[in-house]
């Protein structure tokens, strides 16, 4: 299996195989039958996990969650997807362990838990770039961050997804993955074919109430980047 600093690349392949194998429900390809985008973020993201104590570090499995659901032909097409292959000798072999709520499997990993504590366990995209007066100065918001920066667009999509703001927001520098730091740089950070790899970042969230996962906010956060998973040993002195 690929390791996790790959999960894009294999969240990519999950994707196009599950548009083909549903014959493009719209809870795959992300638009409806007018090829218009879908709004609210419905639509199916894929998530790789990784065993945290394996030193490999390997993909061990993808979660497959929609808002929305799968309907019928949905379902089929989960059951249907046995292969996906691609580029750089990406080749893994898949079986569907199971249907379900949430809920159903929040035990069983932190990307879907309940939590006030969140930290980064793939990089976040920003989609905007920082911005500058002409004279190259920063512009800043209220709190001083600077508008379009990295930690500044986090907080925007906190509040578009409706989620609470946040009590504190921390950079972390890197995922902890086998029991050792991995930079956001070691991350595939670009789909295939795509342009040039955006910079990744990371960080720790608290929020004032539990929230129920995924968080995943961001560029490509429907295919595993902008992950969160539950951390409640983050922030121990709040």
């Amino acid at each position: 299996m690929p390791k996790l600093t790959s999960a894009l690349l294999l969240a990519e392949r999950i994707h196009y195989a599950l548009v083909d194998l549903s014959e493009g429900s719209p809870v795959f390809t992300g638009c409806d039958s007018f090829h218009r985008p879908l709004q609210g973020h419905q639509h199916a993201y894929i998530f790789c996990e990784s065993d945290p104590n394996s030193g490999a570090c390997e993909i061990t499995g993808a979660i497959v969650y929609s808002r929305m659901g799968f309907g019928q032909k949905d379902q089929e097409a989960l059951q249907r997807l046995s292969r996906v292959w691609g580029p750089e000798g990406l080749e893994v072999n898949l079986a569907l362990q199971g249907l379900g709520s949430r809920e159903d499997f929040a035990q069983e990993s932190p990307l879907l838990a309940r939590s006030r504590s969140w930290v980064s366990r793939t990089p976040f995209l920003s989609g905007r770039h920082p911005k500058r007066t002409r004279a190259g100065v920063p512009k800043v918001d209220g709190r001083g961050l600077q508008i379009g920066g990295p930690e500044h667009e986090l907080r925007r999509l906190l509040e578009l997804a409706g989620l609470p703001e946040p009590l504190a927001v921390e950079p972390v520098g890197f995922a902890r993955l086998g029991g050792r730091p991995v930079a956001w740089r070691e991350f595939v950070r670009q789909r295939s074919g795509g342009g040039p790899a955006k910079s990744g970042f990371g960080f720790r969230i608290r929020f004032p109430e539990a929230v129920a996962g995924p968080v995943a906010l961001g560029a490509e956060s429907h295919f595993g980047m902008g992950g969160f998973e539950a951390d409640e040993a983050g922030f121990s002195d709040l």
